[in-house]
């Protein structure tokens, strides 16, 4: 693992061989294997979702939890990093596809310190994580790019991570996914005894994913 950056003076680094590339192939090729094993697919979870012009795919560690065991597994060493004393929040996983951007958008408080890690490229292509350069205070609506904002491009490999202050920084692709598909896992702490540890383990994500789930199995 090599750490590339001063995640304390820019809110961000670059986080190379956060998890071995035959780790994180591994771990999309599971997800595929027990959704086939359930007779679903991928695309039973492609969702609209305002970070992008199309319906992504996404499954919460909050249904699949050996990725919330990923994200309390990997706790210790993103401490270590950042320094500080962390609580996991949630994590997510997400397929895009060839041409979809994630819009410019700032994290809730949830996202203290967040972990962009790259799974697999379908067709090896690097899509970088852009990361801007000017703290914010709030979470403002997504934009389709960064402005007048400085910003820097992360290029990642498969196990290639970003950490950055999800809270503090806006990010996003603005750059289209040059694969023909792409998968990610997005990892979220809270720090423990600081201003957001009541959002530690998210249980308000969890209800109000509960409660979308109930509604679908209701219509």
């Amino acid at each position: 693992m090599q750490i590339e950056g001063d995640y304390h003076r820019d809110g961000y680094a670059t986080i190379r061989g956060l998890i071995p590339p035959e780790v994180a192939f591994n771990l999309f090729r599971q997800i595929q294997i027990d959704l086939e094993a359930s007779g679903k697919s991928f695309e039973t979870f492609a969702q609209a979702h305002a970070l992008s012009p199309r319906p992504t795919i996404e499954i919460s560690g909050h249904f699949y939890r050996p990725l919330t065991t990923f994200l309390w597994g990997l706790t210790p060493i993103i401490s270590e990093l950042t320094g500080a004393d962390l609580l996991p929040s949630y994590d997510y996983f997400r397929i895009y596809h060839q041409d979809d951007i994630c819009r410019v958008h700032a994290d809730r408080p949830s996202c203290e310190h967040s972990v962009s890690l790259t799974l697999v490229y379908s067709d090896g292509l690097a899509w970088p994580l852009e990361v801007g350069s000017e703290r914010v205070t709030s979470v403002d609506p997504c934009t389709e790019d960064f402005g007048d904002e400085a910003f820097s491009a992360v290029e990642m490999q498969p196990g290639d991570a970003v950490l950055y202050r999800g809270m503090d920084l806006r990010h996003g692709r603005t750059r289209p996914n040059p694969n023909r598909w792409s998968a990610h896992l997005f990892l979220f702490w809270v720090e423990r005894r600081g201003e957001f540890e009541q959002h530690a383990f998210d249980a308000q994500r969890l209800t109000s994913e509960l409660e979308r789930v109930g509604n679908q199995g209701a219509a």
